[in-house]
């Protein structure tokens, strides 16, 4: 049945909805191809990232590791601990203030101005494949890019709708700490906010249907980290399923099964999810758009990241392809640059590239990854090797006391390219880096060795590699 169509519209070359990273960019790329733009948000510009996730969460991590590292390493540095306190209301007063520099005081607005988007405030609604409603408006164009993220995967689990759990958002939006705190997931949002909250000394229970923490990355790396959590107190119950919550008084009830042994309860005060997210399309109305879901669900996009056969680009966490911040960031500057290039009637696409995407977990110290880990590759069949430093034998970590840490490199046997690489310590985010221009360069593993690395710094565990 072919799309009903709205005559006699007006409006732009292209249309973003989502006004988060993915949204951004693709107006701007789409900009500077020369096409006239307008952008559609229904929240904060900046998105979730900046104002509800990555950023205050990271602000407040910054706060209780700074906190933890006085506490811990305060007396061997000289400086009288024994008073030492914390302030949750200044810490959280900084966060605000963290998340008002990069997107308040209409930053993002006047730099949206500035390039001649035209900002449209609302929620989008599709009336076919030419034209939205946003409130009283209907908005048409040549090219619509969605981008308009995900949220928080509720899971159904009995008794969750009758009691007042937090979300990431509630849980960087706090006023007072719990007196111990229940999560449900063992991803890297679970696992950032188990270390904020036992760094403050809260007791952390958490819970996950895999086997152990940040199942995606490496298990070595990975179990690693679990013991500084593990070591602060906080509790991990793997292979589990939260059977049922329920409403005890100020607390709540946790019901919970491991594996095939008898089920147990357990109480927490409160219970935060962050089990995964969803993308955040449901309100869009995109068959009206002639948009089919696939057989999971999602919806199918070619390396131009375009729906088949339309003019509709998705980018970001909507996209169904890894959800990272700086992803979203390069998935909108593709689909941009591609909706102008098709309202333009231009024959030319350019593709996406997530070959190589370093990530950080900003547990304490850092995790940070890049390319495939060894499951992945042994699944694959590759053949490859493993490299490993003790980050705790650098001059910087003995420098710091922070002595906890270790790098991995999997290289291929054949060619001695770097496949994949993580590593847990000090400054991991930044020193992964390095790892990931030389896989984007095809830079092997014996040249980046060869390079000076300045001392004392944690990037000389480079040069220290040695197959293990």
């Amino acid at each position: 049945m072919p799309v009903k169509k709205i005559a006699h519209k007006t409006g732009f070359d292209v249309v973003v909805i989502g006004g988060g990273s993915a949204g951004l960019s693709a107006a701007f790329a789409a900009r500077q191809e020369g096409a006239s733009v307008a952008i559609v948000s229904s929240d904060k510009l900046g998105g979730e990232c900046p104002n509800y996730a990555c950023v205050p969460t990271k602000s407040m991590l910054a706060a209780a590791v700074r906190y933890d590292d006085i506490r811990r390493n305060g007396g061997r540095f000289g400086i009288d601990v024994k008073r030492l306190t914390f302030n949750l209301s200044a810490m959280m007063e900084r966060k605000d203030a963290v998340v008002n520099a990069m997107t308040g005081n209409r930053r993002l607005e006047k730099i949206l101005e500035s390039e001649k988007v035209t900002i449209f405030r609302g929620a989008a609604s599709f009336i076919d494949d030419e034209s939205i409603r946003v409130g009283t408006h209907i908005i048409s164009a040549k090219s619509f890019v969605i981008a308009t993220g995900s949220v928080s995967k509720i899971p159904p689990i009995a008794g969750i709708d009758s009691i007042e759990y937090w979300t990431p958002r509630e849980a960087t939006s706090i006023t007072e700490l719990p007196e111990s705190i229940g999560i449900l997931g063992s991803g890297p949002i679970g696992c950032e906010f188990a270390t904020f909250f036992s760094l403050l000394g809260i007791p952390v229970i958490v819970f996950d249907i895999a086997e152990r923490f940040l199942p995606r990355e490496d298990a070595e790396t990975a179990a690693l980290a679990a013991k500084t959590l593990m070591h602060r107190g906080v509790a991990f119950h793997g292979a589990t399923r939260v059977l049922g919550v329920a409403k005890s008084g100020r607390q709540i009830r946790v019901t919970y099964q491991t594996k095939s042994e008898p089920r147990k309860t357990v109480r927490v005060e409160k219970l935060l999810v962050a089990s995964g997210r969803a993308p955040n399309v449901e309100s869009l109305n995109l068959e009206n758009a002639g948009v089919k879901r696939n057989a999971t669900g999602g919806i199918t996009i070619d390396a131009a990241m375009r729906i088949k056969g339309q003019s509709l680009f998705l980018a970001g966490d909507v996209s169904g392809l890894p959800a990272y911040t700086h992803t979203a960031h390069h998935e909108g500057t593709i689909a941009g640059k591609n909706a102008a290039f098709l309202a333009q009637g231009k024959k030319k696409y350019a593709s996406v590239d997530l070959s190589v995407v370093p990530r950080v977990t900003f547990v304490a110290p850092e995790l940070a990854s890049v390319g495939a880990m060894p499951d992945e590759l042994v699944a694959k069949k590759k053949s490859f090797t493993v490299w490993k430093f003790p980050v705790g034998a650098l001059g910087r970590a003995v420098i710091e006391s922070e002595r906890i840490g270790l790098l991995k490199v999997f290289v291929e046997k054949k060619s001695n390219l770097i496949l994949g690489a993580s590593m847990l310590g000090d400054r991991s985010g930044e020193v992964i880096h390095e790892l990931a221009l030389a896989m984007s360069a095809g830079i092997t593993i014996d040249a980046v060795q060869s390079m000076i690395h300045a001392y004392p710094t944690m990037s000389e565990a480079i040069p220290g590699l040695i197959p293990s």
